[in-house]
């Protein structure tokens, strides 16, 4: 009876999430009027959520006027922004952002919300899906539009960017800019961001105090985050003396991220990391995703091979198995990049002084782990 009143708990959790990823899509304008919504199936791959569960959402969301469906067409948004002519005269900041479509975007987005909304200021959203000349379309953008600030998360951060000059333009313009989740090795502006390398190598330690010694990984190589975890899962196997294996770690981008998850790919990570006892994996999509395909293979975790993770998302049915996970803090990391923002617009000299911040790394309490000491 317990078990069924926690699973019907768990659902309704679930449905929630959905359901406000759906309407902050929309309550933002990344999605407009008209604009085709994600169907049942692709959400349900997307999320690892039941369809019953990726439904009611949906009701909901239709319910309340936001999406319509039609029939041997698909979902549409189906709801006016209502800016107006106060949302005109209020002064804007720009959020340029890298993925809409992922578990942080609505939490991070209230963050920044609940700050410049309370501050009279209307917030102009930008989606560059990983493309650079998108960004740059964004960029010149809120040029001409002489926003009061930007909050970005950079696109393909691994790389230099090469914006130089648009963003030579908003230091000249003396526009306030700070950057979420990463930012670009040749410009300079500060950022509010997870400890991405000491998370990573906190990670790494703590397989190790749990009798771990042959630890694979997977990792994005076109994002800094991606790069920051790397470094701090090898500087962990370095500092205790343990191997590292080129064939234990396997790398993918946001292009050929599907081709990368097939189950072909899949197959062939599993058999390269045969030996190892414990992975540790970029975020918890892809985590969730690689213990689907170990549970349909019969390997069962913890107990065959331990699993970590980033980000603390609880997106997936997973049963019993909670993947531990380093804590994103999603809201939190909204809120305080729209504060810091704020304080910058107060500070004329706001480049020469220092509005950075790197949260203190915390594991949420995931049972993914075997102790094989």
């Amino acid at each position: 009876m317990a078990k069924e009143i926690h699973k019907h708990i768990n659902e309704s959790l679930k449905y929630q999430k959905l359901y406000k990823w759906g309407r902050t899509l929309i309550m933002s304008g990344v999605l407009k009027d008209g604009d085709k919504f994600m169907s049942e199936h692709v959400l349900e791959k997307k999320f690892g959520y039941s369809r019953q569960t990726v439904r009611a959402a949906l009701e909901k969301l239709e319910q309340e006027g936001m999406i319509r469906r039609v029939r041997g067409s698909g979902t549409y948004v189906s709801y006016h922004t209502e800016a107006g002519d106060d949302g005109d005269n209020k002064p804007h900041i720009g959020l340029i952002l890298s993925y809409f479509a992922d578990y942080l975007f609505p939490e991070v987005y209230a963050g920044i919300e609940s700050v410049m909304k309370e501050q009279g200021f209307q917030i102009d959203v930008a989606i560059t899906r990983n493309h650079l000349n998108e960004e740059t379309m964004y960029l010149e953008n809120f040029l001409k539009a002489g926003v009061s600030g930007l909050i970005i998360e950079g696109t393909r951060t691994s790389f230099p960017n090469p914006n130089l000059r648009l963003y030579k333009e908003i230091r000249r313009k003396n526009i306030p800019t700070i950057f979420i989740h990463n930012h670009y090795s040749n410009i300079s502006f500060d950022s509010v961001e997870m400890s991405d390398s000491k998370s990573s190598y906190e990670l790494t330690k703590h397989l190790i105090e749990n009798g771990h010694r042959k630890i694979g990984a997977m990792f994005k190589s076109d994002d800094m985050q991606g790069m920051e975890r790397y470094r701090g899962f090898t500087e962990c196997l370095s500092d205790f003396g343990l191997r590292y294996d080129d064939d234990w770690v396997r790398w993918y981008t946001t292009k050929d991220m599907e081709e990368k998850f097939s189950r072909k790919s899949l197959m062939e990570f599993y058999r390269r990391t045969k030996e190892c006892t414990a992975l540790v994996l970029y975020n918890d999509e892809i985590a969730y995703r690689y213990m689907d395909f170990l549970t349909e293979r019969g390997v069962k975790v913890p107990d065959d091979v331990s699993l970590v993770s980033f980000d603390d998302a609880k997106m997936q049915e997973t049963g019993d198995i909670n993947i531990l996970s380093v804590v994103h803090p999603k809201f939190e990391l909204g809120k305080l990049a729209a504060h810091n923002l704020l304080r910058m617009m107060n500070d004329r000299e706001w480049p020469h002084h220092n509005y950075a911040y790197r949260f203190p790394v915390t594991f949420n309490s995931g049972n993914s782990v075997k102790d094989i000491r």
